[in-house]
């Protein structure tokens, strides 16, 4: 099986305070219509799932690079940086033969896969 950088490194602790920032954010966003009793924080959802769907780094240059992107990644505002989410895109795309691979909502449509 092919290694990826969740499997390798996680930035857990920036992941978490944004997870939890979010919570008090992000009121008014079409989410907080109606809040699901187990909903995840989109913010370690976007991180996770970039982390899973990406290679890790070949060499140590690129380490804290990669985990300041995943980190960046988890932030509210990030959902307005096209410029960030292209880069991620194409990082995705490169990491997987230039497709974008097919993500499943693992919640069964409770919306908490961006």
């Amino acid at each position: 099986m092919k290694r990826r950088l969740i499997g390798e490194i996680f930035p857990v602790k920036e992941v978490s305070e944004e997870s939890s920032r979010e919570k008090f954010i992000r009121h008014g966003h079409i989410s907080t219509l109606h809040l699901w009793w187990a909903r995840r924080p989109l913010a370690s959802s976007r991180a996770t799932i970039y982390a899973s769907l990406v290679d890790p780094p070949k060499n140590l240059d690129d380490w804290n690079t990669k985990i300041d992107l995943v980190a960046s990644l988890s932030k509210w505002e990030t959902t307005q940086n096209h410029n960030l989410l292209e880069r991620v895109k194409a990082d995705i795309q490169k990491a997987n033969g230039g497709r974008s691979p097919r993500v499943l909502d693992p919640y069964g449509g409770g919306c908490d896969t961006p």
